[in-house]
């Protein structure tokens, strides 16, 4: 019998067993059943690649529409408004007429026929169509909720979405808008003066999970594959993954596959933390090294001496520089949410591996 693997490394792909964003996902729900002006219904999550951003959003998405709301969603890429006005006018379709679409405004008689005048919806603004659903909706007592991801005030489309979405919370109307992007991303859109509202947003930084929610994770996703796993390869599964959400299914897969018994052994899990290592350098930590100038990989380095934490007056030292200027590649760091502040003067690397990788393949 083949046992489908219950683990899902996948970025976007909402697995088995969410560990740890209880808490996060509670929050949006009761700010939906609150009712309009609730401030969860303008949430933004923030985190490193592979902190689970995407999949948060999808969960959330899902828990809504349990409610009876309606899920958009959409990336923010050129064409995002569009995507989510079609997607409104197809899940409405269940609920509501569609007076939307092109109609006839008049015939004219030429020479040759019979001319039909055409006026397409889209001549129409974003805001009127997707207000014209949203009376509908919400006189049905349906709510919209439209979650994009990867948000970036680069893109105009964005900037559009969220100064109309200022106006929906104004005219009390029953809409959430959930986004999710880099902390680096989500910074500059605060600092855009046209989307200046957004500020009182609520941001939540996706932290690593706590070990004890990772092993209960880890194992209830076992057993869904139909599998157990013994008590030191479960402690030494839950160790490896640093509480960090893509490791714990990357981990998780790649050890689920080793074992050819149904119980999953340590050896299991050493061999499959190995596979895992090498897919995080090339899935997480090339693309994050990528995202960084010299200047920053030099900060990195310096912080990869030290076992733990850093304090910012060794990392200025190793760098041969002032506090000042240490002072400021750290809050480059924190905005792109490589590192994080673990007290006062200390720092510490928020990803996986990165740490380890950086010590043994760079020098100052």
């Amino acid at each position: 019998m083949i046992v489908n693997n219950p683990f899902t490394p996948v970025f976007g792909s909402e697995p088995s067993i969410l560990a740890g964003r209880n808490r996060l996902i509670s929050d949006v729900v009761s700010g939906l059943e609150n009712g309009p002006g609730d401030p969860h219904r303008v949430t933004i999550f923030t985190g490193p690649r592979g902190s689970g951003k995407t999949v948060l959003l999808a969960k959330i998405a899902s828990e809504a529409e349990q409610l009876g709301w309606l899920g958009i969603h959409a990336t923010a890429t050129r064409g995002m408004l569009d995507s989510l006005l079609e997607q409104t006018r197809e899940k409405a379709a269940e609920f509501v007429e569609d007076s939307a679409k092109s109609h006839i405004t008049g015939v004219q008689v030429g020479g040759f026929g019979v001319t039909r005048q055409i006026a397409p919806s889209s001549k129409r603004s974003w805001r009127s169509q997707i207000s014209e659903y949203l009376d509908k909706l919400n006189a049905l007592h349906i709510g919209l909720l439209i979650t994009v991801d990867e948000v970036t005030s680069r893109e105009d489309e964005m900037i559009t979405l969220i100064t109309t979405f200022q106006h929906f919370i104004r005219e009390k109307r029953n809409v959430a808008l959930i986004m999710a992007g880099l902390p680096n991303n989500v910074i500059q859109m605060f600092q855009h003066d046209s989307i200046s509202f957004l500020r009182r947003a609520f941001l939540r930084p996706l932290s690593s999970v706590d070990i004890p929610e990772v092993r209960i994770a880890i194992r209830k996703t076992v057993e869904i594959g139909g599998k157990t796993i013994a008590p030191d390869a479960l402690e030494l599964a839950a160790n490896e993954t640093n509480g960090f959400p893509f490791m714990i299914q990357l981990i998780g897969y790649h050890m689920f596959n080793q074992a050819t018994q149904k119980k999953i052994s340590a050896q299991d899990v050493r061999d499959g933390v190995e596979i895992a290592r090498a897919d995080m350098k090339h899935m997480i930590i090339d693309a994050t090294l990528r995202d960084l100038s010299e200047l920053d990989l030099k900060f990195l380095i310096a912080m990869a001496q030290d076992e733990g934490d850093s304090r910012m007056s060794d990392i200025a030292k190793r760098m041969d520089t002032s506090p000042a200027n240490a002072g400021y590649y750290r809050r480059r760091l924190i905005e792109l949410g490589i590192i994080t502040p673990v007290g006062r003067g200390r720092v510490s690397i928020n990803i996986p591996l990165l740490k380890d990788w950086l010590s043994k393949h760079t020098t100052l």
